[in-house]
């Protein structure tokens, strides 16, 4: 379950529809509600992080996935993938955060 196709008709509140809207992996509120903005810059595949998509301050659109509530059902996934200009995203666009975990030391 999640928030499309102007069913509700705004972005709603974070674990809205957990846990029944759950993915059978645990993961909730990965589509839907507001377009997930990234910091590649739109590129083909495969993914090269080499080839300068993720050079933070290189101009040009960036990638954008999930869907958000105005969105058809057919864009509400998290592999869906467009892209745009922040500019063009008034109330639709968010961002997640994500958190790289350490790998424990081998040394103690």
């Amino acid at each position: 379950m999640c928030n499309f196709g102007l069913s509700v008709g705004d972005t709603t509140p974070v674990g809205r529809y957990s846990p029944q809207g759950d993915s059978p992996y645990g993961c909730a509120d990965m589509a839907g509600n507001v377009w997930e903005w990234t910091r590649s810059l739109k590129k083909g595949y495969p993914y090269d992080p080499a080839d300068g998509r993720e050079d933070l301050e290189a101009k040009g659109p960036r990638v954008v996935r999930g869907g958000s509530w105005g969105g058809s059902r057919r864009v509400a996934r998290c592999a869906f993938r467009r892209w745009n200009f922040p500019v063009n995203f008034l109330n639709d666009l968010g961002f997640r955060v994500v958190v790289s975990l350490a790998l424990p030391s081998s040394e103690s």
